[in-house]
């Protein structure tokens, strides 16, 4: 396989979503949970050993099965990792999640067919699995973006092929690095393809928060109006660690991320909601939050942070759209409004 170890760790950022969550005792998802806590520290070796004990006594857990395959991709044990999912299609035909990880495989072994079928397949079993898709628009973009490049190759004075490869790499060009003072994401996760090499991919390594890194605005010739990088690094900033004080259930920390003009979209008064607030973060046993695709726009002191949020607790696994909107106070971005 010739991935590049850049490349390699893009897939891997994708290849672990949460356990599909069906149909497992208490005692399996404890189980699945020390797995993925020995995975959360790097203990591969261990996570693998677990999860064989786990699925010698359950061979038929659907969850199990799926996190290895994960794990085992994880450990670059592709062939394996392809057993395992190929094995939970024939299985679990109507599930579209082993689908989507057998076409990320597929895609970082430049197996493209492959992976479009399987994505194919995902979709059919699964008509409004949002992953599949958007991961098919992704492989469709890089295997546009293959044929542009040989386009190129045999007519380099082509300019047609040329603004249409600008395109499709300014759709998905990564960010610049941000500066060295700048905290670097914990765990960046993308997810979508951008340069000709990186595979399309979606899913999410275990992980206490995993963010996207904010797309670059749009080059104009009125550079004046774009946002500053500062700014939008310090939104950025602060959106990832209310994810992270979330993730860790600290309450106190989360809430200091809201502004004192916060109104609550249920109606409550500001004092109740940090009170319920607090009883439901507190709650859980645990809680993994996932930002993916975080978008910013800003504005002079206000500021628009869109994204989806993955949140899993044993009560709730669930994907769904955010947006915040975020107001410069003194020297924080603090958040205003949340839907």
């Amino acid at each position: 396989m010739s991935l590049t170890q850049t490349v390699y760790q893009a897939l891997i950022a994708f290849l672990c979503s949460a356990v599909l969550g069906l149909g497992v005792t208490r005692a399996q998802a404890g189980n699945l949970d020390d797995v993925q806590a020995l995975m959360f520290k790097n203990d591969l070796s261990g996570a693998l050993t677990r999860l064989d004990q786990h699925l010698s006594a359950s061979p038929k857990d659907r969850d199990g099965r799926f996190l290895k395959g994960i794990l085992l991709t994880e450990m670059r044990r592709l062939p394996e990792a392809v057993e395992i999912f190929t094995a939970l299609t024939r299985d679990e035909p109507k599930l579209p999640e082993p689908y989507n990880n057998l076409a990320v495989i597929y895609a970082a072994q430049g197996q493209f067919d492959k992976a479009r079928e399987a994505l194919e397949l995902a979709i059919k079993t699964h008509p409004s699995y949002s992953v599949a898709h958007e991961n098919l628009g992704d492989l469709y973009a890089k295997l546009a973006s293959m044929a542009y490049d040989r386009a190129l190759e045999l007519d380099r004075a082509n300019t047609t092929t040329k603004t249409k490869l600008a395109l499709i790499r300014d759709l998905f060009a990564a960010p610049p690095p941000a500066a060295a003072t700048e905290p670097a994401p914990a765990n960046p996760a993308l997810s979508t393809a951008a340069e000709s090499a990186r595979p399309p991919v979606k899913s999410a390594r275990p992980s206490a928060v995993a963010t996207t890194a904010t797309k670059t605005p749009a080059k104009t010739t009125a550079q004046a109006s774009a946002p500053a990088p500062s700014a939008i690094a310090e939104i950025e900033s602060t959106v990832r660690a209310w994810a992270a004080a979330w993730g860790r259930q600290d309450v106190a920390a989360y809430l200091t991320h809201y502004s004192d003009a916060f109104k609550p979209a249920t109606g409550v008064p500001l004092e109740q909601w940090k009170t319920d607030r607090d009883t439901r973060i507190k709650t859980p046993k645990s809680i993994l939050i996932e930002l993916m695709k975080l978008d910013i726009k800003t504005e002079g002191d206000n500021a628009t942070a869109s994204f989806k949020q993955h949140y899993k607790s044993e009560r709730l696994n669930e994907w769904t759209r955010k947006t915040l909107q975020l107001r410069r106070e003194a020297d924080a971005w603090r958040i205003v409004d949340e839907r």
